[in-house]
C-alpha cells in the first residue's frame, strides 16, 4: 500500500522527526516525513495496510506527543505493485 499522511500539532521538530522515522523503520515502512511549517508535517508511507495503521496508532499513543498532536490524516491510500522508496527518511524542507 502507498499513502500520503499529515500530522498537525505543536510538536518539537527534531525529536519528533527522529521518533517517527525510528517507528517507521522498526515497522518496516518506507517513505519519508518532512516539516512543512511549525504545526504541519507531511510525508509518504509505503507498506502493508495494517502496518500503516499500526504506525498511526503508535504516533498517536506516544506519551510525549499525545497532547501535542492534534490530528493524523492518511490520504490517497492505494495498492502499489512495488516500492519506490528503499527505506524511511527525514527530508529537510527546502525553504
Amino acid at each position: 500500500m502507498d499513502c500520503e499522511f499529515e500530522i498537525r500539532g505543536n510538536v518539537p521538530k527534531e525529536a519528533f522527526q527522529l521518533f517517527a522515522s525510528a517507528q517507521a523503520k522498526t515497522l518496516g515502512l518506507r517513505g519519508f516525513i518532512t516539516q512543512v511549517n511549525e504545526e504541519l508535517y507531511r510525508g509518504q508511507l509505503q507498506g502493508e495496510g495494517k502496518v500503516i495503521e499500526a504506525f498511526k496508532k503508535l504516533i498517536l499513543a506516544a506519551a510525549e506527543y499525545v497532547q501535542a498532536i492534534k490530528e493524523f490524516i492518511i490520504k490517497n491510500l492505494k495498492v502499489i505493485q512495488e516500492y519506490t522508496y528503499k527505506t524511511f527518511e527525514v527530508k529537510v524542507n527546502q525553504k
